[in-house]
């Protein structure tokens, strides 16, 4: 009993909220962070210390724990900023990092044969072992240092805010928290069984099986969130290349309506002859004549269509468009998809340079082709830093969630068409390069 007591009231909380401190660290933090993570903790302590502990018997204790463990999720809620499901899930990768650290110190010791019994008392590790024994106690500390820090390299690091909020109420999650609570229940029992010396070798057993629950509970815990954002990223570029389907049919209406009107000023300029023009028409010849030189032509007609819609939204910003294209190369993409990377390519890049003076304004496309290889580089100023993850600059936006896509769509449709892609921003000059086999 004097074990237990021990291992409830200050080895398992510090052993607890180290660990969930490793998943929560990252959170967005409540105002008066500090004093409210104190005031937290303090509450924590006096439960832990107070929880009543009449018995060991194995249901109790596995209840003790878990109410235990809510009250770290709710002392977290209550110093984070974040949706209770966040919180909870944090935790619960919390739990889970002590718990496989706990399971793994007590095989050690079963190993060694430093352990008074096999199970060292229910979820108890054994204060006198501990204190009594300087090896015990460092290979204590050796373990649980080593198995927090890989558990946080290879899991823990992945936290951050915009990933955790795709995150829904999903049926995965739910069975990770199932797996985490069977598993502490049933190892509750199974130590309550086999709580006698010549049951040691099944201890272990038991200790390996209970780690690979945990190791499998983290990565599911994680996939989750992977197929969560996954599903969300490709719902949200769907979405944007069900507009840029319906916003290149109107392009393709207004590049013709703009063929008109310079077809109409080719006929009022040979209508004039040798006549002496008033100030009104030479303002409307000159309103056509600027909007002919906004017109794109590169051999392809859909290339032409939104370079020309990119072109003539340019020169209203006063952003500078150059272009050197060879369209037909390009011919081998569906015209959706040739839509879609170039208005992406071109609406990143200008909203890079809206946020400059009119000097840098100054976008440039160039498209060439070899026997085998097509490339397309894209290059412009920038003024705010830039953050790189997997390749691809983040988004400045606060909303990070509802934003950056564009760039997401500009990667699956390299991949799509076996492309490689290439991203460098150096000073102030952000370029984008993409390399195409040859379609035909």
């Amino acid at each position: 009993m004097t074990q237990i007591i021990f291992y409830k009231c200050i080895q398992f909380p510090i052993e607890l909220l180290v660990a969930e401190f490793l998943f929560t660290f990252r959170l967005a933090r409540r105002r008066c962070f500090l004093l409210r993570y104190i005031a937290a903790l303090a509450v924590c302590a006096a439960v832990f210390v107070f929880f009543p502990l009449p018995s060991e018997n194995a249901f109790y204790v596995s209840f003790m724990y878990l109410a235990l463990f809510a009250v770290t999720v709710a002392a977290h809620k209550f110093a984070y900023k974040e949706r209770w499901i966040i919180i909870l899930f944090c935790c619960v990768a919390g739990y889970t990092v002590q718990h496989f650290a706990y399971e793994l110190y007590n095989i050690v010791l079963n190993l060694l044969g430093a352990a008074d019994r096999p199970s060292m008392n229910i979820y108890g590790s054994g204060e006198i072992l501990l204190f009594s024994n300087p090896l015990i106690a460092m290979a204590y500390l050796y373990i649980y240092i080593a198995s927090y820090f890989f558990l946080y390299f290879f899991f823990g690091r992945r936290i951050k805010v915009y990933d955790i909020s795709y995150l829904k109420n999903s049926f995965i999650f739910i069975f990770v928290i199932l797996i985490l609570i069977v598993d502490i229940i049933l190892n509750a029992f199974v130590i309550s069984y086999l709580s006698s010396p010549d049951k040691g070798p099944y201890f272990v057993v038991v200790g390996i099986y209970n780690m690979l629950c945990c190791l499998f509970g983290l990565y599911l815990q994680f996939e989750a969130i992977l197929r969560r954002q996954s599903e969300s990223m490709l719902n949200a570029v769907k979405q944007l290349w069900a507009r840029e389907k319906q916003q290149y049919e109107i392009s393709k209406e207004n590049i013709g309506l703009i063929n008109m009107k310079c077809h109409d000023m080719k006929h009022r300029i040979m209508s004039i002859g040798g006549r002496e023009l008033s100030n009104e028409s030479v303002k409307e010849i000159s309103e056509l004549i600027s909007v002919y030189d906004s017109v794109v032509k590169t051999g392809n007609e859909v290339l032409d269509i939104i370079l020309t819609e990119k072109s003539l939204m340019c020169a209203k910003n006063n952003i500078k468009f150059n272009v050197i294209a060879d369209g037909k190369s390009l011919d081998f993409i569906r015209d959706d998809d040739l839509y879609s990377l170039f208005g992406n390519i071109v609406d990143n890049a200008t909203e890079a340079v809206m946020q400059l003076d009119e000097e840098r304004r100054v976008i440039g496309i160039n498209i060439k082709a070899t026997d085998m290889m097509v490339s397309v580089n894209e290059h412009n100023y920038y003024g705010h830093e830039l953050n790189f993850e997997n390749g691809l600059p983040q988004t400045t936006k606060e909303d990070r969630a509802n934003h950056g896509y564009g760039m997401q769509s500009i990667r699956f449709i390299c991949e799509k068409y076996k492309g490689d892609m290439q991203i460098n921003a150096e000073n102030g000059i952000f370029n984008l390069n993409i390399l195409f086999p040859r379609g035909d």
